[in-house]
């Protein structure tokens, strides 16, 4: 099986394709039976049953309204209607909760809620589905960051003790999630991690797709205020690319996660970025073999990204600091 396309599906919020996929490949091995399994059990029987690391009666409500949603929005069925169902669900948990309470409502108070009990609470999107990031445990350290044509300092909050890591890591189980994110005051990086998936902070998985991508995204809050969520990635993808030394690595990761869907802001950015460079490495709209990739060399990729983020800065900077996005 190929495991990258498998959770490419995933990624891209359509975990029924990712199932069927799955049902596809002949003469399983025991561990993709398991997989299998585990997948029909949480998205495709009536009643899942959840492992919930609290026993607080409050908390497992309201991790369990989420579990449900993303359930209904993972599996293609109306996203308005399981937005809705989330807030019929989420109400209760809110006390002398007033009936015309939105979303965005709702988990401001499930923010309160949280850090009255010892956890912080993220909520909003992680586009393009609801879902948040509650945890316990942060500690701060300071970065110096090189950027394209400039340098920043950087606080970093590493993140640990997790309740919920949103909609990918639970449409996943864990083997993918989100790696952190950029707020104005800084960067957030999620370090619970299994064991066997703990990153160096020497790498270039830390110093490169997270450390550089999140910060081109500080510094693009401040320049680009209004950018739009597709093509601050779009941005920050080719920032990795630009410094990657293997980029292959990174070529991989987004030629199976493209997805002609602007949507969905990582998957849209990989397809734009993979179609831009595609005809600059090969003359031609599409390649069928991501190992066609293998045979360009990472210099080039380096300067072609490079290229590519410097022609969308020049057209954002055109537009000015009320620019939106090119893509």
């Amino acid at each position: 099986m190929d495991v990258s396309r498998f959770y490419a599906y995933c990624l891209q919020g359509d975990v029924p394709a990712a199932y069927e996929y799955l049902r596809s490949i002949k003469d399983k091995s025991k561990k993709l039976q398991a997989l299998e399994l585990k997948y029909h059990r949480r998205f495709f029987t009536e009643k899942p049953i959840f492992r919930i690391k609290s026993d607080d009666t409050w908390i497992r409500k309201v991790l369990l309204a989420y579990y449900q949603y993303f359930i209904a929005a993972l599996t293609k069925q109306n996203r308005s209607e399981a937005e809705i169902q989330l807030a019929q669900s989420l109400a209760p948990c809110i006390p002398n909760n007033p009936s015309d309470m939105d979303l965005d409502q709702i988990e401001g108070q499930l923010e309160v809620l949280f850090k009255n009990k010892g956890y912080h609470f993220l909520g909003g999107l992680t586009g393009p589905f609801r879902g948040p990031y509650i945890w316990k445990t942060m500690e701060k350290k300071e970065f110096r960051v090189e950027l394209p044509y400039l340098t920043e300092e950087i606080t970093v909050y590493f993140l640990s003790d997790f309740l919920l890591q949103s909609w990918i890591h639970f449409s996943t189980f864990g083997e993918k999630r989100a790696g952190g994110w950029a707020k104005p005051e800084g960067l957030y990086f999620v370090n619970d991690r299994p064991k066997e998936k703990k990153i160096n902070l020497d790498s270039t998985e830390f110093q490169v797709s997270y450390l550089k991508h999140e910060a081109q995204h500080l510094s693009d809050y401040t320049r680009f205020p209004n950018l739009k969520p597709k093509d601050l990635e779009y941005r920050a993808k080719l920032v990795e690319l630009i410094y990657e030394p293997n980029s292959f690595r990174l070529l991989k990761k987004f030629f199976y996660e493209g997805k002609n869907d602007p949507r969905f802001p990582h998957p849209y950015s990989s397809y734009v970025l993979m179609g831009k460079l595609t005809q600059l490495a090969f003359s031609d709209e599409e390649i069928v073999e991501v190992e066609q990739w293998k045979t360009v060399q990472s210099s080039m990729i380096q300067n072609w990204a490079l290229r590519l983020y410097d022609e969308h800065t020049k057209q954002l900077d055109k537009m000015g600091k009320e620019a939106r996005g090119v893509i």
